[in-house]
């Protein structure tokens, strides 16, 4: 049976989930990789239209929204007086360089680009703050920050991809961190139900077992719908599946 066949059996099965126990290693790894591959679609879509977007709004408002200003010493400095907002149809920019603003203050903005006194704040999936010493943006005036915006809109090609197997190395190595934990529980019920599971067989269990929650919290994030505290929902599924499949393994013969 292949990997996607495999992958629709344990949607609803656990008695094909647990006879996939004695499938070769390497098959077992390839499917996780797989659902690896499926829970990070949503991020790089998103991923992937923020950044267009982020660009191109930053361009705009370079152009025609936010004063002249320099960065000199790490510092953001203007003629203005107060914050600006420029809210865009995809995203909020904010400029400060008053200092009113701190990186905090973003956190409640979902999509947000924000130029403050000492750094920038970009918040998608989370608030990431840098100073403009640690992109090296020390000294810079606002012509050159637009030939910045502009050579990057030139090279996201570039980036994205790069930024893409980032994210889905990660989610890899997450997904395999919970699997290997949840293996645990696997020969956990097979030795209280007294089942023949060793740890390589409970870690194949575990990996078919986290279809389901894997498949639906794939679709939430694309429908963009937050399920109220998804980590104990997907821990709890999780560990269902698991459970329905051990069951399903003949007993120890005493």
């Amino acid at each position: 049976m292949n990997i996607f066949k495999q992958l629709i059996k344990s949607i609803h099965s656990p008695k094909h989930i647990a006879a996939f126990r004695f499938q070769g290693i390497g098959k077992t790894i390839l499917y996780i990789f797989l659902l690896s591959f499926l829970s990070v679609i949503p991020r790089v879509i998103e991923l992937t239209s923020f950044s267009t977007d982020a660009i191109n709004d930053v361009q705009d408002a370079l152009e025609h929204n936010i004063p002249s200003f320099t960065i000199k010493d790490g510092k953001l400095e203007s003629e203005s007086k107060e914050p600006i907002i420029i809210e865009k149809p995809d995203m909020t920019i904010v400029f400060d360089s008053t200092g009113d603003t701190e990186a905090k203050d973003m956190e409640e903005e979902e999509k947000s680009i924000a130029f403050l006194k000492d750094s920038i704040v970009v918040n998608l999936m989370g608030s990431v703050e840098w100073s403009y010493s640690m992109i090296g943006a020390e000294d810079i005036t606002k012509d050159q920050a637009l030939s910045t915006v502009n050579m990057m809109d030139s090279l996201k090609w570039i980036f994205l991809p790069v930024a893409m197997i980032s994210v889905y190395l990660f989610s890899s190595a997450v997904m395999f961190l919970k699997i290997m934990i949840f293996a645990l529980i696997a020969t956990a019920f097979a030795t209280a139900m007294q089942k023949r599971v060793n740890y390589r067989q409970g870690f194949r269990i575990t990996a078919y077992a986290a279809t389901l929650s894997t498949l639906f919290f794939t679709i939430m994030e694309l429908l963009k719908t937050p399920v109220p505290a998804a980590p104990f929902v997907d821990w709890f599924v999780i560990t269902v599946i698991i459970y329905l499949s051990v069951k399903e393994i003949p007993q120890r013969k005493a």
